[in-house]
């Protein structure tokens, strides 16, 4: 089975929530007000809500990556 994982990088975050808007059952914010992932790793079924949420992202912070991949 198929994984991803999904990395943001935080210090650039516009904390305009969008990507928790999109995809609540894997983004929020935090007490900081920048996103955050509630679970990392995803399977390929899963992906859908994730990259949406990473191509509507104004900063472009969120990446997804097929484990195993460098």
């Amino acid at each position: 089975m198929v994984k991803y994982r999904i990395r943001i990088d935080r210090e650039k975050c516009m904390s305009d929530a969008i990507c928790t808007a999109i995809c609540p059952q894997f983004f929020y914010m935090d007490d900081e007000g920048k996103a955050a992932v509630s679970r990392e790793v995803v399977q390929e079924s899963e992906l859908g809500c994730v990259m949406e949420a990473s191509k509507s992202c104004p900063a472009g912070i969120i990446s997804v990556e097929r484990e195993g991949q460098a």
